[in-house]
């Protein structure tokens, strides 16, 4: 049960694995992720789905063994601190400008040591995942459905028998 006594339908437990300031760097990183460029210029994400993405992800991580929530807590602290040795500015990830968190983000991502490249990646692939689960993200897309667990409405095409006939005929012996 949540605190309001309403049934959790999120991820199994509905245990946490981060903090609130974990939490609000994750959902920095997911407003720089899926912000967006116009010609008025950089848009970060909305804010709903930034926070949507980070709680999430975090009960996603929350579900998760014990060494897998200490091993994305470390992670999540790495990626935080770490514009000071990729960017060299004494700031964390979460409180840079967007412009800026997005440089960082691609200086992480196309890092010469593949441990660094790799520690991005264990968190965009995950975030990208919970963003594009749900609504307009889903349907940007291409998916039919309204969520990815919505059942299929539309109903296939009975193919009569006359016509499968006609389709081996037209095939071939051995192809249909």
């Amino acid at each position: 049960m949540s605190e309001e006594g309403v049934a959790v339908k999120n991820r199994d437990w509905g245990r946490r694995a981060f903090g609130p300031a974990r939490r609000r760097a994750i959902a920095a990183l997911a407003e720089a992720l899926f912000s967006s460029e116009s010609a008025e210029g950089l848009a970060p994400a909305p804010a709903a789905l930034a926070e949507r993405v980070a709680d999430e992800f975090d009960l996603l991580v929350g579900a998760g063994s014990s060494d897998l929530r200490r091993g994305f807590g470390l992670l999540a602290f790495l990626v935080e601190w770490f514009p000071i040795f990729i960017l060299g500015e004494l700031s964390r990830a979460s409180r840079l400008p967007l412009a800026r968190r997005l440089a960082y983000l691609h200086r992480l991502e196309h890092a010469k040591i593949a441990l660094v490249a790799t520690l991005f990646v264990a968190f965009k692939l995950p975030l990208t995942m919970i963003a594009f689960e749900v609504g307009a993200e889903l349907g940007s897309t291409g998916f039919d459905r309204t969520t990815i667990s919505t059942p299929r409405t539309r109903k296939l095409a009975v193919v009569a028998a006359a016509d499968v006939d006609a389709i081996h005929e037209a095939t071939g012996p051995g192809r249909g």
